[in-house]
């Protein structure tokens, strides 16, 4: 009785070559390598069969799992059926395998747009997953779609809504020059920034399109879809400028906490979502959606918040201070759902009345030109400056930065240190009462 077992010879994660041994009741046992490839750990030897618990992935897709079982079963029915009454070589069973094979015809040619739509639409329908094998985050496919819009613009590719805002603003559309893979270089670049800087953006701003362009052109390559490698010299690097931001103190919180908005129901759940993450140091994707169930109590009886990031699946323990627990009391320990955009415009409003309204003189980056401006620190108030807020109050706490790294996710102290919005003045007034500085007064050199 013949039997047929296919299986790899690699102990590697990635796709490796297929091999098939033939045996039967003539002593014949052969051995050859079949043109399919599959990874090794997604193939019980034994059963013959692929595991049940697998994450598929954009290079072994479950679509290929299927098909490959599909092949196998043809493959040896095909033998099988071919072998009776005749005699069975390593040559023959060579034959029949490479003329069984049959590719799948080519697909039409991936233009670098065709790409861009398939990379986002997978990106969003979780088909396509990040290299932790996990989904990319809403916010990071808004992102894409962002840099998809401004790179068909730069095409001169545009919708009909789009048309019709420039012919009422009497602005002519760029001539349409569609581009693809080969067409990424360095005169691409340059060129792509000066679009962005005519239109008053800012580096930062600039530089997140930037590396949004290389990480589909890398995936694209990656695939076998081109060989360009602009993307990866140096000069063609994401570009940035440090940020000009706020954070509130301590006291400036406690006003805004204090400040009685009964009266003004919206404006009352904008301030208790932007306190929450002042007090916890959490974006605001994370800290606008606390329920009772991210909820626990410690052995030594203190509350707790457990949150797993949305942008980076991180997952963090926050412990619950007076103030805190006193908002989430407030709404049953499920926070309402609220817009930033909303929160945004009312928390500047908020801040205002709450009497934060100094003036700060900051710098800002937009279409490669510095400005000095001055603005009411309340009009500078954003969701984000709660992270910021909480991040800077419990370094200034005393709080050492590897434990608040632990509650705001930062995986190092040199991102985590953009975050401490503390000036020169603010950390003098803190080490002033540093044993070093206090020194001892009792023996003084003579």
């Amino acid at each position: 009785m013949a039997t047929i077992k296919f299986f790899t010879r690699s102990n590697v994660s990635t796709l490796a070559p297929v091999y098939m041994r033939f045996t039967n009741d003539r002593k014949a046992n052969f051995i050859i390598r079949t043109p399919y490839r599959m990874p090794p750990d997604y193939w019980n030897v034994e059963k013959q069969e692929f595991n049940k618990i697998k994450l598929y992935t954009d290079a072994f897709t479950e679509l290929d799992k299927v098909n490959i079982e599909g092949k196998f079963i043809e493959l040896k029915q095909l033998i099988f059926k071919e072998s009776v009454n005749r005699p069975v070589t390593k040559e023959w069973l060579l034959d029949l395998v490479n003329n069984s094979y049959q590719k799948e015809p080519p697909s039409a040619p991936n233009t670098l747009n065709q790409y861009i739509d398939r990379f986002i639409s997978e990106a969003k329908n979780g088909s396509r997953l990040t290299e932790k094998k996990s989904r990319f985050s809403y916010s990071y496919t808004h992102s894409l779609t962002g840099f998809q819009a401004q790179f068909n613009v730069y095409q001169g590719i545009y919708t009909d809504k789009q048309l019709e805002a420039l012919k009422e603003c009497g602005e002519t559309p760029r001539t349409r020059h569609v581009l693809n893979f080969d067409d990424i270089t360095i005169d691409f670049y340059n060129d792509f920034i000066r679009f962005f800087y005519g239109k008053k953006y800012s580096p930062n701003t600039v530089g997140k399109h930037i590396k949004s362009l290389k990480t589909i052109m890398q995936m694209a390559k990656d695939e076998g879809l081109h060989k360009n490698a602009e993307t990866t010299r140096r000069s063609f690097k994401s570009i940035s400028s440090p940020v000009e931001t706020i954070y509130l103190t301590e006291s400036e919180i406690q006003k805004i906490y204090e400040l009685k908005l009964s009266t003004l129901p919206e404006y009352d759940l904008a301030r208790d979502v932007f306190l929450v993450g002042c007090y916890t140091g959490q974006r605001f994707s994370d800290y606008s959606r606390i329920n009772p169930e991210n909820i626990r109590t410690l052995e030594n009886g203190k509350r707790v918040i457990d949150l797993n990031q949305q942008k980076t699946g991180e997952r963090v323990t926050i412990p619950i201070r007076h103030e805190l627990e006193s908002i989430l009391k407030k709404y049953n320990y499920r926070l309402p759902k609220t817009y930033g955009q909303k929160v945004n415009k009312r928390i500047k409003d908020i801040a205002a009345d709450a009497g934060i309204t100094d003036m700060v003189e900051f710098e800002s980056n937009r279409g490669g030109m510095r400005f000095k401006t001055k603005a009411r620190k309340c009009d500078l108030v954003v969701t984000h400056t709660a992270r910021r807020s909480g991040c800077t109050n419990m370094y200034l706490a005393g709080i050492p930065s590897i434990d608040i790294m632990k509650i705001s996710g930062h995986k190092t102290e040199s991102e985590f240190l953009k975050y401490i919005r503390v000036s020169k003045e603010e950390t003098a007034m803190n080490l002033s009462s540093n044993a070093f500085f206090v020194g001892n007064p009792l023996k003084i050199a003579r």
